[in-house]
């Protein structure tokens, strides 16, 4: 059969078409790249390594698939899958107050007088929950508060809550189920949350609860996820960064810090020993050699960026195999920079979730943030902190969310799960070496009973003086700008009488007072306070000589206070100043005594220059008419009172005394635990122109002392030596609150 011309052209190109198909499937494929898993380690301040390594992975075009991260990998590898730029987390680093940022307080100059009163004689960090189940305790030595708005701020969080399951690259965070140890690989949900939990080291920050499970550090179960990467997108190649803190040496484990350290570090290797052996041969494993950096020094990240630049500087030929044209590098880095970019959107309505005790529209009034307005996420995060700040709460959070034509800005307050029934205690300890004074005390604060915040107090104090008191704060209004407080309070002591520096009798003096005061807030700095006292005294020699007559003696009149303190550190100020001033008018006095009146008024400041702080104190008091009767008489001598004389060895109806500190911080502040020591001399002087005790020790008296010092979740920590011309050398010691 003859074939037409056009049928043997179609049978033509047939042909060619098949054996052209043919050729092409026995072609090998074009070469794809392979798919790479990034995965960054848990170290704490170490982790600063994982910027200088993402630095070189830039500079060589090499792009990853996926990334894995736990604790501080969890906040580079987020931050930098939501967007952020090297520059700009470094940036943020250096700027970033870490040794503040675990302190989620606003600090003490921005808290009210009554909580720094109550702070300075009874420990936060002492606090218990008296519930009917006993006494809880918190579940970190911070909430966190501060860690997890920087993590909002840093993920840009104010333009609605960002979701791990939306980001430009498949990305998880390891965290730990502290309930039933299991490991959690967190792959959706708010993304700053899950960095926050992944961070969370046990017992020094409080867990996160997520989806039910409460979260702690992923380091205890997976330091340095490798098969996380491989199952999360088939990783061909993984690139591994171990920032994990070495093993101490047996001789280093001293204490009960060291030991809690090697344990964690113990845990933490054994996991991470696991994890290596799933590496292959032509995976790429870095651990930079940081040294003496440890995970609690944030100061020093740059310096580990720049040993992690080093380290994958060591492995560029491994890494160059992963290298991609620079049109396909900046594609993909595109992708995760040019993400959709917003303003701050407009709030139109601020709502509050529900509270149990506290009053949510106190809550509302502390968010500066007005409807109609573009969100302010800086002011409002300093508001949140505030408002944490104030005690009350667990934590606070806010998120922003679309409801059909509305933008809502939603605060969430969670209540202390501990509250709000509180017992706190403190205590002090104060010694010569040749006498010695010890007081341990306890609060019992009820909190919130109505709307309006009214608190009240029961207060023991047992030791060298003996206190039992009562307090009833009932504000006035919402804003607390006026309040009544009724008291009533039974001490007992016993006071040295001194001559030529010998003590000569102790007396034994007991008081009890009632009384109530109407008082004004002024603002968050001061408070005045103005009332009735009624009050009993009475002394009886005890051992030694009867230098002052036993007497019994009932009085009541008017008492005014004035109290501003804006200093910030309550025992450690670098600025600041603190005022109080008293008076008392005895309108009647029985056992034929006159009436009297007395005043008093003590000023602090500090100011600082570079590591060297200046403190200066002035006080004095004294009659305002009448004779004050013994139990009225004030008292100097002591640590921080003319501390080369004895405690309470001058005594007088008046005084004046004056005091100049230098002190020199030998340490910064260690972030978690805010340590830090301070070397400081003092110069004092004192004059009590009527004394009853030391008649001889006429003008001024002074004292010169040098000394260490120190915080401690017991308060403060001082000791040193001090000598005066007409006292004696002494050296000295003191802990604890006044």
């Amino acid at each position: 059969m003859i074939l037409s011309r056009t049928a043997a052209c179609a049978l033509g190109a047939a042909l060619l078409a098949l054996v052209t198909a043919d050729a092409l499937a026995q072609a090998p494929a074009p070469q794809t790249r392979p798919r790479v898993g990034l995965v960054l380690g848990g170290g704490g301040a170490r982790g600063g390594a994982h910027l200088g390594v993402l630095e070189v992975l830039e500079e060589m075009r090499i792009p990853f698939d996926c990334v894995a991260g736990t604790s501080m990998g969890a906040l580079v590898g987020g931050a930098y899958v939501s967007g952020l730029s090297l520059e700009h987390m470094k940036k943020t680093i250096r700027e970033t107050d870490w040794g503040g940022i675990f302190d989620d307080t606003a600090g003490r100059e921005e808290l009210n007088l009554r909580r720094k009163q109550l702070d300075d004689r009874f420990l936060s960090a002492l606090e218990f929950g008296a519930t009917s189940g006993g006494l809880r305790y918190r579940e970190g030595a911070v909430a966190g508060e501060k860690l997890k708005l920087f993590f909002n701020q840093l993920v840009r969080s104010e333009f609605g809550e960002r979701r791990i399951e939306e980001l430009p690259l498949p990305l998880t965070l390891i965290a730990t189920d502290i309930g039933n140890g299991d490991r959690v690989a967190m792959r959706t949900g708010g993304l700053a949350s899950a960095m926050r939990a992944s961070m969370s080291v046990p017992g020094a920050v409080a867990p996160v609860v997520r989806e039910g499970r409460k979260l702690v550090d992923g380091g205890l179960v997976d330091n340095v996820p490798v098969q996380e990467v491989r199952d999360r997108c088939g990783a061909d190649v993984v690139i591994a960064i171990n920032v994990g803190s070495p093993m101490l040496e047996p001789e280093a484990v001293q204490g009960v810090v060291s030991v809690v350290g090697q344990m964690v570090n113990l845990l933490t290797e054994q996991n991470v020993t696991r994890s290596l052996q799933s590496l292959k041969p032509g995976d790429i494993y870095m651990r930079p050699e940081l040294g003496p950096i440890t995970a609690g020094d944030f100061d020093k990240q740059m310096e580990a960026a720049e040993v992690g630049r080093k380290t994958a500087q060591m492995q560029v030929e491994k890494l160059r195999r992963l290298s991609v044209p620079p049109a396909e590098y900046n594609a993909w880095l595109d992708r995760l920079r040019n993400q959709p970019v917003k303003s701050s959107p407009r709030i139109d309505e601020v709502q509050v979730a529900g509270t149990k005790f506290t009053n949510a529209e106190n809550v509302r009034d502390a968010i500066r943030q007005k409807e109609g307005a573009p969100l302010d996420a800086a002011q409002l995060s300093q508001d949140l902190i505030l408002l944490y700040s104030a005690g009350d709460l667990q934590s606070v959070d806010y998120s922003v969310l679309a409801e059909r034509d509305k933008t809502i800005l939603r605060v969430t307050p969670v209540e202390k799960s501990w509250g709000p029934d509180y017992l706190r205690f403190g205590l002090n300890l104060a010694s010569d070496f040749h006498d010695a004074t010890f007081n341990i005390r306890a609060l019992y604060r009820r909190t919130w009973l109505n709307s309006y915040g009214a608190e009240w107090l029961v207060g023991l104090q047992l030791g060298n003086e003996h206190v039992l008191g009562t307090e009833f704060y009932q504000p006035l209004e919402r804003r607390q700008r006026v309040f009544v407080s009724p008291y009533a309070n039974i001490n007992a002591t016993t006071q040295s009488l001194y001559f030529n520096g010998t003590r000569q009798a102790d007396y034994y003096v007991r008081e009890w007072n009632a009384g109530a005061d109407i008082g004004a807030n002024l603002g968050i700095y001061g408070q005045l306070k103005l009332g009735w006292l009624e009050r009993e005294q009475r002394s009886s020699v005890e051992t030694g000589l009867p230098i002052l007559p036993e007497f019994t003696l009932r009085s009541g009149g008017v008492q005014a206070r004035l109290d501003i303190d804006t200093l910030d550190y309550a025992f450690f100020p670098t600025k600041g100043f603190r005022l109080q001033a008293r008076m008392f008018d005895a309108q009647h006095v029985d056992e034929g005594r006159g009436k009297y009146g007395l005043a008093q008024a003590k000023f602090n400041g500090a100011y600082t220059v570079g590591d060297l702080i200046f403190l200066g104190a002035l006080e004095g008091g004294g009659p305002i008419h009448g004779t004050l009767p013994p139990g009225d008489l004030f008292a100097m001598g002591g640590p921080r009172k003319l501390a080369g004389f004895a405690q309470g060895q001058f005594r007088g109806d008046e005084y004046y005394y004056g005091r100049m500190d230098a002190q020199y911080r030998l340490t910064r502040p260690i972030p978690l635990l805010g340590l830090s020591v301070i070397a400081g001399i003092a110069a004092e002087a004192g004059r009590m122109p009527n004394a009853i005790t030391e008649p001889n020790l006429t003008g001024w008296q002074s004292s010169f002392s040098t000394y260490l010092a120190t915080n401690s979740a017991f308060g403060p920590i001082y000791i040193g030596i001090a000598d005066a011309k007409n006292g004696k050398g002494r050296f000295f010691f003191f802990v604890g609150t006044p």
